[in-house]
């Protein structure tokens, strides 16, 4: 179906007559019709300032023409901001004018047509200024500045009168007041509270529901999806286990909505997911994925942060998603494995791409990741461990009910923990303790010194290399039983006493990863993400080898991403090189003999010969499968060595698969295969002393 020009205008001008007399008292009045045939929106927007300020600055896409500008006490200027958007600056005309009230009405339209951006090896979302299209691979997507003008760091109220034809559902945040059909639908969306930007999508989209506690639980795909009840049952888990500990949900339902191209959103109400990820319930139901978006319904979407000031959203929903589910689940294991990774995701952080949590603002690339969002959770596990589980989430309870639809800072969240934990074991403020982690790109180094014993008495010495405070945990291991003890310390030399109810034959300090703090080699497993920033040397097969094509693809792709290693072929490349420096090495053992020549470094777990690789007993065509093993260097203890193994493969899709297990030491996956891993290992470097944190009694 097409609309004709006049039915847009008839559009626009039914809706203002109808609404006439349903004014909103402050924020966004929005009247839309969208025409998907033709990529065209026409719209009106009018925007009430209840205490007009002297200037206000609003973003609009330029592909929009803007038809009319009114305002009483407002000039108002245009300006071209960068490639997409228009910069409106409205300046109040009399500044000595007393104004309680005033109402800014633009109207404009033109057509949104703005392909998704790439994505590299490093991203794992693109986005889009705004795309209006009714092609069968696509959608509407409309971010703030593209169906309305956004006003720049304001918080508003929304009220958004839709009109599209009938065959497509469009979906936002706040509540659904109308819905017609025939021949178009009429939709009105309302928010309860104000929020900083608001999102429109819409496709044609399958819709199934449930209902649970008065909420609308409901999933919208563009093709039919058999896992449907089993991510509206995850969902409505996950209302259970967080409302339990955050409060009341902000919102009257959460959707999954499928998109169009690779999207992971968290939107007030419902979260933006690309179509291949809601094929895959091993991945999206893992901790983390839809959790984490469920979670930014209270942390980002009902309470807001501003990002120039710091980003502190990211780190709580991780923490709260990414780890605390693991908890919630009893899933020991996992969080283990979750504080694991993000120590080593830490360590490895490049000196030059490491800076305070409190300065991030977005992810632009990984490394801002492992700052915002496992850098920042790990100190709210640090956090949690000080004031303890019933502080932690009654504080928590405290802030989404305190600033929801308003900007928080890092500063507020401080102020609840200290309100209900102002001390810690009555000696150290809470404020200065969270202050020191969070403006300081330092974490320390703990070693254990020197251990005394006196019949069950143990005395330690412990050595850390800051004055930062934290809870330390140490296992005291028997002969049958052992015991585990936090003590928070803070000076860099402290002595620790304490007598366990058993006689004591081993000690190890922080064995579960539960300490912001450097590893020591021995601790770290060997994973891609090590080499990555070990600015290692590339070695691919050679020139007459039918993989070498491949290997300078999957190279120029690294490029793209920020990786620039020297690459040399496997005949090219001098035993001194491969010495001095952490090694990739590309191809297979036919066709590169450095791979040949470094598989006894493989766990005994994996063997390769011409044809196959065998793992646990079990065998797959080489020419089917990828390797990535992480394993100790041919000659060099100090460096590292990573094998990518594929044999005969078409194009790279397969190989940029890797780029998802990057903190993975050994993984196998099928190349005709987008699910599980066919295997996986931790791989660890050959290291006995353990002295920094170990201490055996002989």
């Amino acid at each position: 179906m097409k609309f004709s020009k006049i039915s847009l205008a008839s559009t626009i001008l039914l809706f203002c007559t109808i609404f006439a007399n349903a004014q909103i008292n402050a924020g966004h009045n929005i009247t839309i019709a969208i025409e998907p045939d033709s990529s065209y929106l026409t719209g009106i927007d009018e925007i009430t300032i209840d205490e007009p300020i002297s200037q206000l600055s609003l973003h609009l896409l330029r592909s929009l023409n803007i038809l009319q500008i009114q305002s009483k006490y407002y000039d108002y200027k245009i300006d071209t901001l960068d490639t997409y958007y228009n910069n409106i600056t409205l300046t109040l005309k009399n500044k000595n004018n007393q104004i309680s009230k005033e109402t800014i009405k633009i109207s404009y339209k033109g057509k949104i047509y703005n392909n998704p951006e790439d994505i590299n090896l490093t991203q794992r979302h693109s986005n889009s200024a705004g795309i209006i299209s009714a092609k069968k691979d696509e959608g509407i997507y409309l971010p703030p500045g593209s169906f309305y003008p956004e006003l720049v760091d304001e918080l508003s109220n929304f009220t958004i009168r839709a009109s599209i034809p009938e065959e497509f559902t469009l979906i936002t945040s706040g509540d659904v007041l109308l819905s017609i059909a025939n021949p178009f639908k009429k939709y009105i969306f309302r928010t309860n509270f104000p929020m900083d930007e608001i999102t429109l999508v819409g496709g044609r989209y399958i819709e199934k529901s449930k209902e649970y506690d008065g909420k609308k639980f409901a999933i919208y795909t563009n093709d039919s999806t058999s896992q449907a009840d089993t991510y509206l049952d995850a969902s409505i888990n996950y209302y259970k286990l967080y409302t339990n500990l955050f409060g009341q949900y902000p919102y009257h339902s959460f959707s999954i909505v499928d998109n169009f191209f690779a999207t992971g959103f968290g939107m007030p109400g419902y979260t933006l997911l690309s179509g291949k990820l809601l094929n895959m319930p091993w991945v999206l139901l893992s901790p983390g994925s839809l959790a984490h978006e469920f979670v930014h319904n209270w942390w980002g979407n009902s309470v807001y942060t501003d990002y120039e000031k710091g980003n502190w959203c990211e780190a709580l929903t991780t923490f709260s998603a990414n780890y605390y589910y693991n908890v919630l689940t009893n899933n020991e294991q996992g969080a283990i494995d979750w504080r694991k990774k993000a120590l080593l995701s830490i360590n490895n952080l490049p000196k030059e791409k490491n800076y305070p949590i409190i300065d991030f603002k977005y992810q632009k690339d990984e490394y801002d990741a492992v700052i915002g969002y496992e850098k920042g959770g790990f100190l709210f596990y640090e956090i949690f461990k000080l004031i303890g589980k019933d502080n932690f989430f009654n504080s928590l309870k405290n802030f989404a009910n305190d600033y929801r639809g308003k900007k928080a800072y890092w500063s507020d969240l401080i102020m609840e923990f200290s309100k209900i934990s102002p001390k810690i074991e009555n000696k150290y403020s809470l404020d200065n303790i969270i202050n020191k982690w969070l403006t300081s790109s330092d974490i320390p180094t703990i070693n254990l010194v020197k251990v005394k014993k006196d019949g069950n008495k143990i005395n330690l010495n412990i050595h850390k290399s800051n004055d930062f405070v934290l809870s330390l945990p140490i296992l005291f291991v028997g002969e049958k039983e052992s015991q585990k003890q936090y003590f928070v310390i803070s000076d860099k030399n402290t002595t620790i006493s304490f007598t366990p109810r058993f006689d004591v034959r081993k000690i190890e300090i922080d064995p579960e990863y539960e300490v912001l703090r450097t590893l020591y080699n021995w601790e770290k497993p060997y994973n891609f993400n090590r080499i990555l920033a070990a600015k290692p040397i590339i070695i691919i097969p050679d020139t007459n080898s039918s993989d070498y094509e491949i290997s300078n693809q999957i190279i120029q792709e690294m490029k793209k991403s920020g990786w620039d290693f020297p690459v040399k072929t496997a005949k090219g490349i001098s035993q001194n090189d491969i010495n001095k420096n952490s090694i990739i090495l590309l191809g297979n053992i036919q066709n590169n003999e450095l791979i040949r020549n470094t598989l006894k470094n493989l766990p005994r777990q994996i063997s390769i010969n011409d044809k196959s690789i065998k793992y646990n007993e079990k065998e797959n065509l080489s020419n089917q499968s990828i390797m990535l093993a992480n394993i100790d260097h041919p000659t060099n203890t100090e460096k590292l060595c990573t094998i990518l193994y594929f044999d005969g493969l078409k194009n790279i899709s397969p190989l940029k698969r890797v780029f998802h297990y990057q903190s993975y030491s050994l993984v196998i996956l099928d190349i005709n295969k987008t699910g599980k891993p066919l295997f996986d290992m931790e791989i660890f470097p050959n290291i006995t002393d353990k002295s920094q944190m170990q201490y055996e009694f002989k």
